[in-house]
C-alpha cells in the first residue's frame, strides 16, 4: 500500500511536468482588442494559407503575459502573449513566430504529443514496478528509490526530446512558408537571438536534454544559414504592416503601462498616430476624458474612415459616463467594419445601457450577429441574455446564459440554464434544437470532469 501511495503522488508530480513541458498553462488573463486581433490575423492569414489551412478554422488569442513567448494549444488555436508583441520592434518578428506556431498545427504536433503524454505515463508505471521489484529483491528501500528516480528521469528525458523534434519541425516549416510569402526569415533569427539573451540572463547554461526547444544558438546557426541562402533579401516583409505594428504596440502600451509611463514613452512633442493613441487611452485612464477625447478627434480629422479610431473613442465616451455620444462613434465604426465581432458586441452594450425599448431590438440583431461570426466570446453571451431578458424572452435568455455557461467551463451551471430553455422553447424550433445540441454538450463536458477528478 505504501508504494501505491508513493506512485501515485509522484505520478501526478510527472502528469503535470509533462503536461507543462508540451504546452504552457494559460493562467494568465486574455485581452480582446478588435483592432490587435485584426492586425494579427492580416499576419497570419496568409501563412495559414500557405500551409493548406483556413484561416477562419485558427483562433487568434493575446494572453496578458510579460513572458517572451507564443504556443498552440486545444487543437487550432495559438496565443501570443504581450510581452513577445512589446519585445517585438517590427513585424517580421511576429510573423516569423507565427510561422513557427502554426508549423505545430499543420504538423499535427499537438495530437501527436498527447498520444506520446500517455506513453510517458506508462513509461513512468513500469519504472515504478522495476522500483517494487528491487526493493523486494534486496529489501532495500533505496533500491526502489534508485530504479524510480531513474526511470522518471529517462522517460521525461525521451518525451522532452520528442517536443525538441516537433520544434526543429516547426522552424522548418516556418522558414518553407516565409519562403512562399516572399518574407525574409530573419525576424525568427532575431526573436532567437533575443530569447537566448533572455535565457543567459535567467538561467545560465542550460541541460540541452531537459530543454522542451532544441538550443537557442542551434535554431539561431540553422536560420541565419537558411537567410544567409535565400534570395529573399534579409529583412524583407511588408511594408504596409509597419505602421500596424506600431499602433499595436502603442495601443498596448498604453492601455498596459501607467500614464506616467506612456507619457513619458509617447511625449508630448511626438505628433506621430501611435504616440497619439498611446496618449489618448493614458488620458482616458486618468480619467481626462477631454484631453483623451481631443487626441482621438485629431486623430479622426486625419482619417475620419478609420473604424478602430472610431471605436476607441466609443470606449472612451462609454467608460467616462458619455454613453449618447458613445452610440455615434460606435455605430460609425459597424458601418467601416460591419463584419466584426467585438464591435458589435461594443455597440450592443451601448445600445443597452441608453434605457431606449426602441433600441433593445437592434442590440439582440447586433449580438446576434456577433455570435454567429465567433460563437467563443463568453461577453456576447451574456449581453445577449440581458438583451433576451428586456425583452421577456425568458427561454432564449436561459439559451443565451446556457451557451455562457459552456464557455467558462461550468456544466452544472449550463444543464440548469438549458433544461430551463427547454421547457420554455417551443419543440421544433431551431431554438429548441440547439438547446438539445447545448445539452448534450454540456453532459460531455460533464463526463469529461468527472474522468479528469478520477485520473487524479
Amino acid at each position: 500500500m505504501a508504494y501505491l501511495v508513493t506512485y501515485s503522488r509522484c505520478l501526478l508530480c510527472l502528469f503535470l511536468l509533462l503536461c507543462t513541458a508540451a504546452r504552457p498553462a494559460l493562467a494568465a488573463p486574455l485581452i480582446r482588442d478588435a483592432e490587435i486581433e485584426h492586425t494579427l490575423h492580416l499576419y497570419a492569414d496568409p501563412i495559414f494559407l500557405a500551409n493548406g489551412l483556413k484561416p477562419s478554422a485558427i483562433k487568434l488569442f493575446i494572453v496578458n503575459d510579460d513572458a517572451l513567448n507564443a504556443f498552440v494549444a486545444g487543437g487550432a488555436n495559438m496565443f501570443i502573449n504581450t510581452g513577445l508583441i512589446l519585445s517585438s520592434p517590427t513585424p517580421d518578428m511576429l510573423i516569423g513566430v507565427m510561422a513557427h506556431e502554426t508549423g505545430h498545427i499543420a504538423g499535427g504536433h499537438l495530437a501527436r504529443g498527447t498520444e506520446k503524454l500517455k506513453n510517458a505515463e506508462l513509461g513512468t508505471i513500469f519504472s515504478y514496478v522495476l522500483g517494487a521489484a528491487a526493493a523486494a529483491a534486496t529489501g532495500k528501500p533505496e533500491a526502489a528509490a534508485a530504479v524510480i528516480t531513474g526511470g522518471h528521469t529517462t522517460v521525461a528525458r525521451n518525451f522532452l526530446a520528442f517536443t525538441r523534434s516537433h520544434e526543429e519541425a516547426a522552424d522548418q516549416s516556418a522558414v518553407n512558408a516565409l519562403d512562399k510569402l516572399n518574407i525574409s526569415a530573419s525576424g525568427l533569427m532575431k526573436v532567437f537571438e533575443l530569447l537566448r539573451r533572455h535565457q543567459r540572463e535567467k538561467i545560465g547554461k542550460p541541460d540541452p536534454y531537459m530543454l522542451t526547444h532544441p538550443l537557442t544558438s542551434l535554431r539561431i546557426e540553422h536560420i541565419r544559414n537558411h537567410v544567409e541562402k535565400s534570395s529573399i533579401p534579409e529583412g524583407a516583409y511588408p511594408q504596409k504592416f509597419d505602421s500596424l505594428h506600431q499602433r499595436m504596440i502603442a495601443k498596448l502600451y498604453g492601455f498596459l503601462q501607467t500614464p506616467e509611463r506612456t507619457f513619458f514613452k509617447y511625449g508630448q512633442s511626438d505628433k506621430s498616430v501611435p504616440a497619439r493613441i498611446a496618449r489618448a487611452i493614458a488620458y482616458y485612464k486618468m480619467p481626462d476624458v477631454n484631453r483623451a477625447v481631443a487626441e482621438m478627434d485629431s486623430l479622426l480629422a486625419e482619417a475620419p474612415n478609420d473604424p478602430f479610431f472610431h471605436e476607441l473613442k466609443g470606449q472612451i465616451l462609454f467608460e467616462n459616463n458619455r454613453p449618447k455620444e458613445a452610440l455615434a462613434s460606435y455605430r460609425r465604426a459597424i458601418e467601416l467594419l460591419p463584419n466584426a465581432p467585438l464591435i458589435l458586441v461594443d455597440l450592443a452594450r451601448v445600445e443597452l445601457a441608453q434605457q431606449d425599448v426602441s433600441l433593445l431590438a437592434s442590440a439582440v440583431t447586433h449580438l446576434e450577429k456577433a455570435n454567429t461570426l465567433d460563437n467563443s466570446n463568453p461577453t456576447a453571451w451574456r449581453q445577449l441574455a440581458t438583451a433576451y431578458g428586456k425583452a421577456g424572452n425568458q427561454g432564449m435568455t436561459s439559451l443565451a446564459l446556457a451557451e455562457e455557461s459552456l464557455l467558462l467551463d461550468d456544466p452544472r451551471r449550463a444543464n440548469t440554464n438549458v433544461e430551463q430553455a427547454l421547457r420554455l422553447l417551443r419543440p421544433g424550433t431551431p431554438s429548441y434544437r440547439r438547446a438539445q445540441d447545448v445539452k448534450i454538450q454540456a453532459l460531455e463536458l460533464k463526463r469529461e470532469k468527472e474522468d479528469e477528478k478520477s485520473t487524479f
